[in-house]
């Protein structure tokens, strides 16, 4: 016998569906401000204002804030909408499933995209070479997470939908 997605879990995905809209939208409002700035180099950084500053300090919250959510909650709970066993199994497992269902194009991907998101956090006040390359990663970076954000919730709202 089957059993259907409970309206608890049902509840939890849209709201993580809701919070990872919201880092979404503010993710991609400081990037289209900003990305006439990439590549960055020492010269067009020194010339950027505080307020686009802050704007960079949000594309880099809201992508790893994106990111983390997905990861910790939309994944597994995507999964266990679809009645997927995932107790107990690591997180590279998980990643593994979803591609298997290709709600994930390539697992490796999102190991990149951890990456990315755990090298911009970092300031290096004093190595504005190294700060300046790992934020010169973002750009990219953004696009494919929100590539994978649109293709998960428009899969979401489709599966929901249904029950």
């Amino acid at each position: 016998m089957t059993q259907f997605p409970t309206n608890e879990l049902i509840d939890k995905l849209k709201e993580t569906l809701v919070i990872c809209d919201l880092h979404h939208q503010r993710m991609m409002f400081a990037f289209n401000h900003i990305r006439k700035y990439f590549p960055l180099t020492e010269h067009t950084l020194s010339q950027i204002v505080d307020i686009e500053l802050a704007l960079f300090d949000q594309l880099i919250y809201r992508f790893s804030k994106l990111q983390d959510s997905m990861g910790t909650r939309l994944f597994k709970q995507l999964l266990e909408l679809l009645e997927e066993d995932i107790s107990g199994l690591p997180f590279l497992d998980i990643l593994y499933k979803l591609e298997k269902l290709n709600l994930l194009e390539n697992a490796k991907d999102w190991i990149t995209l951890r990456q990315t998101r755990n090298t911009v956090s970092h300031e290096y006040p004093f190595y504005m070479e190294i700060q300046i390359e790992e934020l010169n990663l973002l750009p990219d970076e953004v696009l494919k997470l929100a590539a994978i954000w649109i293709k998960l919730k428009e899969y979401a709202f489709e599966r929901l939908s249904h029950n």
